[in-house]
C-alpha cells in the first residue's frame, strides 16, 4: 500500500464495512476531512480500538495510490488493456511530478517482478504481494505477457475488508475475470475470497504472521515453490517489531526473494523534504515506523542480513533512475514525449527518499544487477579524507523582515551597488513573477526603484548576470537572458539594465532556459556575457556557446571538442579574463552529468572558439558532490562557492550543501557550517534559490520545492554565509520605499473596531452594538468553556494554514478550475432576502463567478456537497480537494473535530447574508477580505420577525435606521469585523447577518454538534433544522388545537392561553436553572 494525498475524492471503489474480526473499514478517502494536528475531520468517528483506527488509516493510503497509478497508466500511454481503470471510478489528473514519481515506483517493482519471472526454473513461482491494496500488476502481466506468467501464481495479501472489495471488483469486471482460467473454491473462503490457478486473494492482518502462514500453506505448496515477496510501502506502517517479524518469516519460506520499497531519510530527519514527508503521514495517522531505525539503504541492507537473508542489495530510486543498466536512456527520454516536465530537483529529492531493496535467502539465486549504495551522501563516513574548510563560516538568519518578501523559486539575484542586490522573476505561489525584491544593507535607501518594462514577460529559470565594471555612481549593469514561461515556451529576449533604466537588446537566436551564464573579457578588453547550454521549447538540450557584446549583440562561439555533451542546469563561472569552469548539469534523459570542465575562449579567432578540458578529482566523493544540477555558484574574493542543488546520487545533506572551489588548484572542500537559526525559521531547502557575493559574504535567498504530494516548502528570509564569524544578525533588509515597486497584495492591517453611541456613527441615543469579545486559548479545555458559555467569541492567535496568504481570486480560479460548474446565489440587489426570494440559484462557471464578484456583482457561493447536494452536508476536503490542504483547523478546537457536521466554503461579493439562526454551533474562519457581522442572542428571537417554524428573517439589520426602529430597538446585538485569520465562534440559535466590508470575502464555516442527542432525525444539510422535540411539539400543538373544535371560540382562547402560560412557565424555570 502506498500513500498520496488523495485530496478527498471518491475516485476509487469503496471498501466494505464487514472486514471480519479486524476492524470496520469506512470507505471514505483518508484526506476527506480538514487537518487538525494529524487527525482527519469530516466524518463521524465511532469509538474504535486504537489499532482498528490505525488499520483503517493504513487502508486509506490505497485510495490515493491507485488513482495515481491509473493516471500514470493513462498519461504515459501504457499498452491496452488499461487494467487499473477497473479499480478507479473517477480518474483524476495528477501533476507531472507525481506522474514521474509513480512511474518510477511502478517501473522499479515491475522490473524486479519481471526479472524473477524470467528466471529459468522447474518450480512453480509465486509472487506474494504483502499489503497489495488495489495494485493491478498481476493483471497487467497476465494481459500483456502471459508467456512469462506461465506456471506462476500471483498472491495478493491485505486486510480482509480491502481484499474482499478487490475480489468483488475482479469478479465483476469481465476484463479482469477473463484473464483467470478458472475460479476455484477456496478451503477458507472467508480468508480467501478469490482463488484461481493464476491468482489468489488473501485477507489477513500482516502482523499475524502465524495466521498468514496457515492460510498460505492451506492454499499453496510453498515448500515446492520459488517465491518473490513484494512489500511496496506497506510494512513501514506496521510496528517495527511486527514489520521485522514479517521479514524474518519470509526468509524461512524456502527459495525466496524479497522486494521492499519504502521511505528513507537520506539527508536526515531534519531535511525540509523529510519533515514535510513525515508530517504528511503523521497527519494521515499513518506514521512511517521503520524510517528512523533504517534511514539509509545501508541500514536497510543490514536489516535483512541480520534476519538470515544471504544476499541483499539496496539503492535509492534516484540512484536506480540514473543507472542506465536499470532503466535505459531511451526509456527515460521517452517520458518527455508524454508531457512537459521541468521539476527535476523535486523529482530527484523525492526519489532519493525511497529505497528499493532486493534480497535472496539462497546462494543459488540469480544475481540481480543491483548493489547497495556505498557512495552515499547521507551516510556518516562520506567525508573521510576530505576535511571541511577550517575558516569560520557561519550561516546566520534574521527573522523575515516586514514587509515579507515574495515567495519565489528559480529567480535570479544580481548586484546593484555594493550595498544592494535584487531578486528578479521566478515562480511565486501560483504564477511566474515579473516583480523584483530589493535588498539593502542596514536598511539604507534603495538606489533602484524596481520598475520593469511592461514588455518584460514574467519568467523563471533565466539568468541575471552582473557585469563586473562599476559605473561612476557605484552601480553595476546587468543582463537578463532567456528563461521560460512553461517548459514548452522558452524565452529568447534579453534585457540590459544601464543608467537606471531597462533596455531591450538583441534577442537570442532561439529561446532557452536553465542555461549557464558568466562574464568574460573579449580581445578588445570589453566586458561580455557568455552563456552555454540550456533547454529549448521543444525539449532539445543545447550544447551551444554564445556571447553578448553591447555593440555586436549575440555571437556564436564554436566548440570543436565533441566530448562535451549537451546539458542544462549546469554551473559555470569565470576564473580569469577568458577562462572558467563548467560543473555538472543534466542530460536530455534526465541524468546528472558528473563532469568538471575547464574552458578557455580565444576571441582572436573569427568566429571565436572555446577549448574545453575535462578535470577529475582525486576522490569519487568530490566528483559526485561538486558536479550538481540546479545549484547556484558565486565568486568570492579568493574562491568560488557552490550552494545546494542535487547531486548524482540525489539529495544532499546540509553538511554537503556548501562547497568552496579553489581556482588555482581546481580542488574543492566542504564548508564547515556552524548553523545558527531562529525559532520558527526552518533550515533552508537549497533548491531554486539564488546566491550572490555581497562583498563580505554570500547572500542566499529564495528557493523551495514542491515536496511531491506531501505539500510544498519555501525558504524564509535571507541567509548569509559570512567569512567573519562575529556577524550574528542578518544585515540585509527588504525595502519598499519606492512606490513604483510592484508588490504582492498585502494582508489588511488589523483594525481596532471603535463603536460610537450609534451603529451608524451618530450621537443619537439608541441601540449600541457591543463588540464581540476576543480571547486567546491559553490552556487545554479553554474552547470547551467558550462553547459552554454560549456567547460569540473571536479566537485570536491561532493559525488556519497557508490559505490566508494563498487564497487570492487568481489562485482559487487556478486551483479549483475556471470551468468548474458551481451553484451560486445571484441577487437582485445588495440585500439578499430568503423570505422574499429576491435571488436566483444559477449554475455558473467558477471562473466567471469570481470575475463577476470581483467586478462588484451581487453574487454569493455557499458550497454544497458535490456528490449528494440535496442529502449530504458540505465537506470542504471532498467538495474542493484542490484547496483543502491550505486550510487547517487548529488543534485547540478539537471539540469541533469530535462533533463535526460540515465544512462550508463561502465566497461572496458585495451582498448581505439574510438574518438567520443555526441550530448547530459553528466556527467562521475568515480567510480573505473583511466581513462585518451583527449577532443577536436567542432570548431576543421574538424581536427579529422570524416566523414560527422558520429560521430566517426579512429584516436588513444593516439598514441605516434598522437598529433604532421597530422591534430591533429592543434588542442588544453584538458586532464584530472579521479579518483574515480570525475565528468566530457562533453559538447555536444566535441569529446573525453578515456583510463584506471590502470587496471579495472568502471564509470557511465549520458546523458541529453541541448536544449528544435530540437533533432532528433525517437530513440536515445546512445544520439549521430545528431539534426533534420542537418539531414534535409543533405537531402536538396542532393536535391540541384540534381538540377544541366545537367549543366556543372565547372558551377555546381562554384555555389555549392557559396552556401557553404553562409552557412559558416551564421555559422561565429552565432559564433560571
Amino acid at each position: 500500500m502506498s500513500s498520496l494525498n488523495a485530496q478527498a475524492e471518491n475516485a476509487y471503489y469503496p471498501i466494505p464495512s464487514d472486514i471480519g474480526s479486524q476492524t470496520q473499514a469506512i470507505a471514505t478517502p483518508l484526506d476527506s476531512g480538514l487537518h487538525v494536528t494529524g487527525t482527519t475531520l469530516g466524518a463521524k468517528k465511532p469509538k474504535r480500538h486504537k489499532k482498528a483506527r490505525a488499520d483503517e488509516s493504513v487502508m486509506g493510503t490505497n485510495d490515493a495510490s491507485i488513482v495515481s497509478k491509473r493516471d500514470v497508466e493513462k498519461c504515459y500511454h501504457y499498452p491496452f488493456p488499461h487494467v487499473y481503470r477497473n479499480f478507479v471510478k473517477k480518474p483524476r489528473r495528477r501533476s507531472p511530478l507525481i506522474h514521474r514519481g509513480y512511474f518510477l515506483r511502478m517501473y522499479a517493482i515491475e522490473k524486479v517482478v519481471r526479472n524473477f519471472l524470467s528466471e529459468v526454473s522447474e518450480k512453480r513461482k509465486i509472487v506474494l504481494n504483502l499489503g497489495c491494496g488495489y495494485d493491478a500488476l498481476p493483471f497487467q502481466l497476465l494481459a500483456k505477457e502471459n508467456e512469462i506468467c506461465r506456471n506462476t501464481t500471483f498472491v495478493d495479501v491485505d486486510y480482509p475488508g480491502l481484499i474482499a472489495a478487490k475480489a468483488s471488483i475482479i469478479e465483476e469486471q469481465d476484463e479482469l475475470r477473463n484473464l483467470l482460467d478458472m475460479i476455484m473454491d477456496s478451503k477458507n473462503p472467508r480468508a480467501v475470497p478469490l482463488r484461481s490457478e493464476q491468482y489468489v486473494a488473501v485477507g489477513c492482518d500482516l502482523s499475524k504472521v502465524d495466521q498468514l502462514d496457515q492460510i498460505l500453506r492451506a492454499e499453496l505448496p510453498l515448500e515446492k515453490c520459488k517465491i518473490l515477496v513484494v512489500a511496496e510501502v506497506s510494512i513501514t506502517y506496521m510496528d517495527l517489531t511486527a514489520a521485522d517479524a514479517v521479514i524474518s518469516y519470509a526468509a524461512g519460506l524456502g527459495d525466496v526473494r524479497f522486494c521492499l520499497l519504502e521511505q528513507i531519510l537520506p539527508a536526515g530527519p531534519s531535511h525540509p523534504f523529510a519533515v514535510q514527508m513525515q508530517g504528511h503521514f503523521e497527519k494521515l495517522n499513518t506514521p512511517l515506523k521503520s524510517i528512523h531505525k533504517y534511514p539509509t539503504p545501508k541500514h536497510q541492507a543490514q536489516r535483512f542480513t541480520e534476519r538470515n537473508w544471504s544476499s541483499v542489495s539496496a539503492r535509492s530510486l534516484w540512484n536506480l533512475w540514473c543507472d542506465s543498466g536499470f532503466i535505459s536512456p531511451r526509456e527515460r527520454s521517452s517520458l518527455n514525449a508524454f508531457e512537459p516536465f521541468d521539476e527535476w530537483e523535486a523529482f530527484a529529492i523525492f526519489a532519493s527518499h525511497y529505497v528499493l531493496l532486493v534480497a535472496s535467502n539462497t546462494a543459488k539465486a540469480k544475481a540481480i544487477d543491483y548493489h547497495t549504495e556505498t557512495t552515499y551522501l547521507g551516510s556518516d563516513d562520506t567525508t573521510n579524507g576530505h576535511d571541511a574548510n577550517e575558516a569560520p563560516f557561519v550561516p546566520d538568519t534574521g527573522m523575515p523582515h516586514q514587509p515579507k518578501e515574495t515567495i519565489r523559486t528559480h529567480g535570479a539575484l544580481y548586484k546593484g551597488r555594493r550595498d544592494e542586490f535584487y531578486h528578479y522573476g521566478g515562480f511565486g505561489e501560483m504564477k511566474r513573477l515579473d516583480t523584483t525584491d530589493v535588498y539593502t544593507f542596514k536598511h539604507t535607501t534603495p538606489f533602484y526603484d524596481g520598475r520593469l518594462p511592461n514588455a518584460m514577460e514574467p519568467r523563471m529559470c533565466h539568468t541575471a548576470t552582473t557585469l563586473p565594471y562599476r559605473n561612476q555612481d557605484g552601480s553595476y549593469d546587468c543582463l537578463i537572458v532567456g528563461g521560460r514561461a512553461s517548459p514548452e515556451h522558452a524565452l529568447a529576449d534579453s534585457w540590459l539594465y544601464r543608467n537606471h533604466t531597462w533596455h531591450q537588446v538583441e534577442s537570442l537566436p532561439h529561446g532557452r532556459y536553465r542555461h549557464s551564464a558568466t562574464t568574460v573579457v573579449d580581445a578588445d578588453e570589453d566586458q561580455v556575457v557568455l552563456i552555454y547550454g540550456g533547454r529549448s521549447s521543444d525539449g532539445v538540450v543545447l550544447n551551444s556557446w554564445l556571447y553578448w557584446h553591447d555593440k555586436l549583440g549575440w555571437t556564436e562561439i564554436l566548440c570543436e571538442d565533441k566530448s562535451l555533451t549537451p546539458r542544462f542546469g549546469a554551473n559555470m563561472i569565470s576564473s580569469g579574463p577568458n577562462t572558467g569552469i563548467l560543473l555538472g548539469g543534466m542530460s536530455e534523459e534526465g541524468v546528472i552529468i558528473p563532469e568538471f570542465w575547464k574552458w578557455e575562449i580565444d576571441f582572436k579567432l573569427e568566429p571565436p572558439r572555446v577549448k574545453v578540458e575535462a578535470h577529475c578529482f582525486d576522490s569519487a566523493f568530490l566528483q559526485q558532490t561538486v558536479c550538481r544540477f540546479g545549484a547556484s555558484i558565486s565568486s568570492g574574493p579568493n574562491s568560488n562557492f557552490v550552494v545546494g542543488g542535487v547531486a548524482l546520487y540525489g539529495c544532499l545533506p546540509l553538511r554537503c550543501e556548501f562547497l568552496e572551489l579553489l581556482p588555482d588548484s581546481f580542488d574543492a572542500r566542504l564548508v564547515d557550517l556552524q548553523m545558527q537559526t531562529f525559532k520558527g525559521v526552518p533550515i533552508p531547502l537549497l533548491i531554486g534559490h539564488s546566491s550572490v557575493w555581497d562583498g563580505d559574504g554570500l547572500a542566499i535567498t529564495g528557493g523551495g520545492v514542491v515536496c511531491f504530494s506531501f505539500g510544498s516548502f519555501s525558504n524564509i528570509g535571507v541567509w548569509r554565509l559570512s567569512q567573519d564569524g562575529q556577524i550574528e544578525y542578518n544585515p540585509w533588509y527588504l525595502c519598499l520605499e519606492k512606490d513604483q515597486m510592484p508588490r504582492p497584495e498585502p494582508l489588511p492591517k488589523r483594525i481596532k473596531l471603535t463603536i460610537n453611541n450609534r451603529f451608524d456613527g451618530s450621537d443619537d441615543p439608541g441601540t449600541a452594538p457591543i463588540p464581540v469579545s476576543r480571547e486567546r486559548l491559553s490552556r487545554p479545555g479553554r474552547f470547551e468553556r467558550v462553547v459552554n458559555k454560549s456567547e460569540p467569541v473571536v479566537i485570536e492567535g491561532l493559525g488556519i494554514g497557508p490559505c490566508v496568504t494563498r487564497w487570492t481570486t487568481e489562485y482559487l480560479k487556478r486551483q479549483i478550475g475556471p470551468d468548474r460548474q458551481v451553484i451560486i446565489h445571484q441577487a437582485e440587489n445588495r440585500e439578499m432576502n430568503f423570505q422574499k426570494k429576491n435571488f436566483s440559484y444559477v449554475a455558473k462557471d467558477f471562473g466567471n463567478f469570481v470575475d463577476e464578484i470581483s467586478a462588484g456583482q451581487t453574487q454569493y457561493l455557499r458550497s454544497l456537497s458535490t456528490t449528494e447536494p440535496a442529502d449530504s452536508p458540505a465537506n470542504l476536503a471532498i467538495d474542493y480537494p484542490q484547496i483543502a490542504d491550505d486550510f487547517r483547523l487548529p488543534s485547540e478546537l478539537q471539540m469541533v473535530m469530535q462533533s463535526f457536521h460540515s465544512s462550508v466554503l463561502r465566497i461572496s461579493g458585495p451582498v448581505i447574508m439574510w438574518l438567520h439562526y443555526d441550530v448547530m454551533a459553528n466556527v467562521l474562519c475568515q480567510v480573505r477580505g473583511m466581513k462585518r457581522l451583527l449577532l443577536f442572542p436567542p432570548s431576543e428571537i421574538s424581536n427579529l420577525q422570524i416566523p414560527l417554524g422558520e429560521s430566517s428573517s426579512s429584516i436588513n439589520v444593516f439598514a441605516a435606521d434598522a437598529l433604532r426602529s421597530g422591534t430591533l430597538a429592543k434588542t442588544h446585538p453584538v458586532e464584530v469585523v472579521l479579518q483574515p485569520g480570525d475565528i468566530l465562534f457562533i453559538p447555536p440559535l444566535w441569529a446573525h447577518s453578515a456583510s463584506p466590508t471590502d470587496g471579495v470575502s472568502v471564509a470557511v464555516n465549520i458546523f458541529f454538534k453541541t448536544i449528544g442527542t435530540g437533533y432532528a432525525a433525517g437530513r440536515d444539510v445546512y445544520g439549521n433544522r430545528d431539534i426533534q422535540a420542537y418539531e414534535d411539539g409543533r405537531r402536538d400543538i396542532e393536535k391540541m388545537s384540534k381538540r377544541f373544535v366545537g367549543i366556543p371560540s372565547g372558551m377555546s382562547k381562554f384555555y389555549l392561553e392557559r396552556l401557553a402560560a404553562e409552557l412559558l412557565g416551564k421555559a422561565t424555570k429552565l432559564g433560571a436553572v
